[in-house]
């Protein structure tokens, strides 16, 4: 009965925070399509300009291009230099960020409701102007190299950044972190630059959403005065790769700098469009992300084995994969490992308790729904699931789909995956 009123809660709550608003949709004279709620609360408003063209089609001869290209524009345009357009954002109390991800790439803009007119002004003066300035490049090539470079100080980036250049191969972008590698970074030209910003900023999927308090008369007539002027070409910027990995037979296993050790083990898995996405995103609920999850419980909990663990399911266009990850003291890796490959054969072969398994609803939930109070964060959320294929509306139909999720889905989904061999990556210190 307990359970029964926490999900009547959560569906009463859920339709307050995410549901409260209607979501409509319009086209620009150019094609751009707009998603907008309108909220009646504080005079915020929060805008999202995504295209679907990013590291994903990049040519991987030039990584780290797009994210690159980015930062440049939002630097400067043709007609604001660095002080002028950063002054100008703000002394209207307004704030425009790059947004570069794997599948998706654009711009966040969060302003006053009274100033969203002067605010998407200078938003489109930095998307349809870039000067793309040499100087900043070269500024711009410094600071992500040494992003670059820190990651090697954390034992658990070291052990992602190995792992997916091995899982998906040097001929796909996913191989390597969204900043790009430094040896290509050095090789990036303006000319460069203005051909990633071609193909991304003329793409027909370009999504603009938009929630806030704002009325829609008003929000119509500045994007259609600032955003027609881009045009939109019917070039497929889409690509499709083989997944490289092969897992080995054997563990891979590496010296390491680090004082600890680090285990991590990869099954192949499913891409966002697969009937599998929602049941893999409850399973990873299931072992990781919390301290009530498999992974936590058994294996720091009961063992005392990590100082670190988690489980990741990354939702991916192209094809993901299900990683289970933990640092730890090196005397306690094959007693680590032994732990992992347990937790998840039990999960194939023994039924998830009712109890445990709306235990993690629950807790899905709560984490999503809080996610959602900010209106910068419903606007990412609509843009997201647009831009990756699923359509704004599956925003909404999340939560439904894990409430239809049972037992038998979840004993039947981690057959499906954790049979696989995995990829195993072992990270040890020299001592």
């Amino acid at each position: 009965m307990k359970h029964l009123y926490l999900a009547l809660f959560f569906l009463v709550f859920c339709n307050q925070i995410l549901f409260g608003g209607i979501v409509e949709t319009f086209n620009l004279k150019n094609g751009i399509k707009v998603i907008y709620k309108k909220t009646d609360s504080v005079e915020i408003v929060s805008l999202k300009f995504y295209s679907p063209v990013s590291v994903l089609q990049e040519n991987v001869k030039l990584a780290g291009v797009t994210s690159l290209l980015h930062d440049v524009m939002n630097k400067s345009t043709k007609n604001r230099n660095s002080d002028v357009l950063s002054t100008d954002i703000e002394n209207l109390g307004s704030s425009v960020s790059s947004d570069v991800e794997y599948d998706y790439s654009g711009f966040t803009l969060n302003c006053m409701s009274r100033y969203f007119d002067a605010s998407c002004a200078i938003l489109a003066d930095i998307i349809l102007n870039p000067a793309l300035d040499e100087e900043e490049l070269a500024k711009e090539k410094i600071i992500m190299k040494e992003l670059l470079k820190s990651r090697t100080d954390s034992i658990g980036q070291t052990a992602n950044d190995k792992f997916i250049a091995d899982y998906y191969g040097p001929s796909h972008p996913y191989s390597y972190v969204k900043y790009g590698k430094a040896e290509t970074l050095d090789l990036i030209t303006k000319k460069d630059l203005q051909e990633a910003y071609e193909k991304i900023y003329s793409s027909k999927g370009i999504v603009i959403t938009v929630v806030g308090n704002i009325k829609k008369s008003q929000l119509k007539s500045s994007l259609e005065k600032y955003f027609s002027p881009l045009k939109l070409s019917d070039a497929k910027n889409e690509k499709t790769f083989d997944l490289y990995v092969n897992p080995a037979e054997k563990d891979i296993v590496e010296e390491s700098k680090f004082n600890q050790a680090f285990v991590l083990y990869a099954y192949p898995a499913a891409s966002v469009s697969n009937e599998d996405f929602a049941t893999l995103k409850l399973i990873n609920a299931v072992l990781g992300g919390r301290m009530t999850g498999r992974l936590f419980v058994e294996l720091r909990e009961k063992l005392g084995l990590a100082y670190e663990v988690n489980s990741i399911y990354p939702t991916r266009k192209d094809k993901s994969y299900f990683e289970i990850y933990l640092g730890l003291d090196k005397k306690n890796i094959d007693v680590a490992k032994k732990g992992i490959e347990k937790i998840t054969e039990d999960l194939c072969s023994e039924k998830i308790g009712a109890e445990e398994l709306q235990d993690t609803k629950n807790f899905i939930k709560g984490v999503y729904l809080l996610d959602h109070q900010a209106v910068e964060r419903q606007a990412y959320y609509l843009a997201f699931r647009e831009i990756i294929g699923l359509g704004y509306e599956y925003d909404e139909k999340y939560i439904e789909e894990l409430e239809k999720i049972t037992p038998e889905d979840i004993t039947a989904v981690a057959n499906k995956y954790f049979k696989q061999r995995p990829y195993k990556l072992i990270l040890s210190p020299v001592k």
